[in-house]
């Protein structure tokens, strides 16, 4: 039986039971073999840029009997077939927003986006946004001393044109459940972003520039973090 991380165990239960999926990069395959060994989805492509770590996936989908279930296939991105889930987990909000703009028509008819990013989550919103995708719900997850954000979203046809760039930077999904966890990530985002803050040549015009905007950031922490904890 597959034992996955606290990270992927939460991808996956947010997968819909059933549902056609498809995992972009994804390394050893364990997602996909955990959705087919579960019986979530009996209909499954994992793919991956990586040569090495796609036999991995292969190797793990053969030792499990998993053939008919998961293909494996070497691609860069999402491979050109429907699918009611698509998965990309592990790659940077940057990357994650170029695999979709570059399938944009099949990310399009897909139900559910399960995104994860492992930074630059903000920049990930932002362009979601600008490709008409609505997040409707977020998660987040605390494993090995780091926070985890997922990100649900799928096509609505509507760009928010009311939102700033300093609202991408959080999550009103996780704002508003009251997310115990979400909490304590921006309790260590309004640490952090003091502590730049402090360092900061007084003199330096550049300084005021970028001091000017952490703050401006630093205020929407606390903003979040005193709704949050109301």
């Amino acid at each position: 039986m597959i034992k996955l991380s606290k990270r992927l165990n939460k991808i996956a239960e947010l997968v819909d039971f059933g549902a056609s999926v498809i995992d972009v990069g994804t390394d050893h395959g364990y997602v996909p073999n955990f959705l087919c060994e579960n019986k979530i989805s009996s209909d499954i492509i994992a793919t991956d840029i990586s040569k090495n770590s796609l036999e991995k996936s292969i190797e793990l989908t053969s030792e499990l009997g998993n053939e008919k279930e998961v293909r494996n296939i070497l691609a860069n991105g999402i491979v050109n077939e429907d699918r009611d889930n698509i998965i990309i987990a592990g790659l940077g909000g940057i990357q994650i927003a170029e695999i979709i703009a570059n399938s944009i028509n099949i990310a399009k008819s897909s139900k559910k986006l399960i995104l994860q990013p492992m930074q630059k989550a903000n920049i990930l919103r932002r362009e979601l946004n600008n490709m008409s995708f609505e997040i409707f719900d977020e998660e987040i997850i605390y494993e090995d001393y780091r926070y985890f954000e997922i990100i649900l979203a799928k096509f609505s046809d509507q760009k928010n044109e009311k939102l700033k760039e300093e609202d991408f930077y959080f999550s009103k999904r996780l704002i508003e459940k009251k997310d115990e966890t979400y909490l304590a990530y921006l309790k260590e985002k309004k640490d952090y972003l003091r502590s730049i803050i402090k360092s900061f040549d007084p003199d330096s015009i550049r300084s005021k520039i970028r001091n000017q905007e952490l703050n401006n950031l630093l205020k929407k922490v606390e903003e979040a973090i005193n709704e949050i904890s109301s």
